[in-house]
């Protein structure tokens, strides 16, 4: 996994006055965007709603681990000099290494929306750069445009964690993810849900992320042909034999389509 502390459980302080984002070990803020929030069993007992799995903003388990992150995709009415819609809450992290030119990489994340999320939205993305950009001047307007994952949010509900997987090409060089919501005004496709202003001070589609993963992966049968399996016929229509030479463990196969998405698994 190329993002460092991808599932919230290291932290550069201690439990005692509890954990926050900026608690976070390798995750950063971007100049001129609000902090995503945290929720952590270790603020359970400190009656400020980050609790897990009992927090402010409704039920949930940590997805692994003892928390996850929280984001706002939308802000109806937004103030504060943000953008109508869109309040900046972006988490960034830098990679543990540069992505390869050329090479394929998969992103997975697990969403869940808050049970007291005002709206539900359509859209999340995940925005690669060669070094930590700047959001000043609402320059992240552009971003879902150049985001190198848009992920389609509309089915995640409050029921669960939902895997969100895609997959893209490096450009080579990028070294930096940044996940959030990039879109404003009439770019946002959202659904009114329920009033719990009271919570939140405002009308807002709140997310839970947990366990983000980027890794350097395959597409297409010829990529995984070697020594030790074999995968035929090729071409197929609608059934493929993946054989394992005399000796070969039993694994785990896994189908993506040409966006890297994983469309079947076993």
């Amino acid at each position: 996994n190329l993002v460092p502390n991808g599932s919230f459980e290291q932290f550069t302080t201690n439990c005692n006055f509890g954990l926050g984002y900026n608690s976070l070990q390798d995750w950063t803020d971007l100049d001129c965007a609000a902090s995503p929030g945290l929720a952590h069993a270790c603020n359970n007992s400190l009656g400020n709603g980050s609790g897990v799995p009992q927090g402010g903003l409704g039920y949930q388990v940590s997805h692994s681990g003892d928390g996850f992150m929280m984001v706002s995709t939308l802000v109806m009415n937004g103030q504060g000099g943000f953008p109508d819609g869109n309040p900046q809450a972006y988490a960034n992290v830098d990679l543990t290494q540069q992505l390869v030119a050329g090479q394929h990489y998969c992103l997975r994340l697990w969403m869940n929306m808050a049970d007291s999320s005002c709206y539900r939205t359509s859209a999340f993305h995940a925005f690669l750069w060669y070094g930590t950009p700047t959001v000043c001047n609402y320059q992240d307007t552009a971003w879902d445009t150049y985001a190198a994952v848009t992920f389609d949010i509309s089915a995640v509900d409050t029921a669960g964690w939902t895997l969100l997987e895609a997959g893209f090409e490096a450009s080579g060089g990028e070294s930096n993810l940044t996940l959030g919501a990039f879109q404003t005004l009439d770019e946002i496709d959202s659904v009114f849900i329920a009033d719990h202003s009271n919570l939140f001070g405002a009308l807002v589609a709140a997310y839970f992320i947990d366990d983000v993963e980027l890794w350097a992966c395959e597409v297409g049968v010829e990529e995984h042909a070697n020594d030790r399996l074999r995968v035929y016929p090729n071409p197929a229509t609608d059934l493929v034999r993946v054989a394992l030479n005399a000796g070969e463990e039993a694994g785990t196969v896994s189908v993506l389509d040409v966006q890297g998405r994983v469309v079947l698994q076993q």
